[in-house]
């Protein structure tokens, strides 16, 4: 879909999420790939998916790790 010029989505009463479900579902989601991965990588004996899963999983934990470790 397309707007005009300086039109927002916000403005024609377009839907807008306003809250980070998105993102929290992207990473749920994300993280069981990553578990899928490994799991057919080590059933399958294949190290490339091993790694892609494993790295797909340690990149939800740091995100994961960001959002809940308290800042200073």
């Amino acid at each position: 879909m397309r707007y005009r010029d300086g039109q927002l989505p916000e403005h024609i009463g377009a839907q807008v999420p306003l809250t980070d479900d998105f993102v929290t579902l992207t990473v749920w989601l994300t993280f069981i790939v990553g578990t899928v991965l490994v799991a057919i990588g080590i059933y399958g004996r294949q190290r490339w998916l091993q790694i892609w899963g494993g790295l797909t999983l340690v990149a939800c934990g740091v995100y994961v790790a960001w959002i809940v470790w308290p800042r200073s």
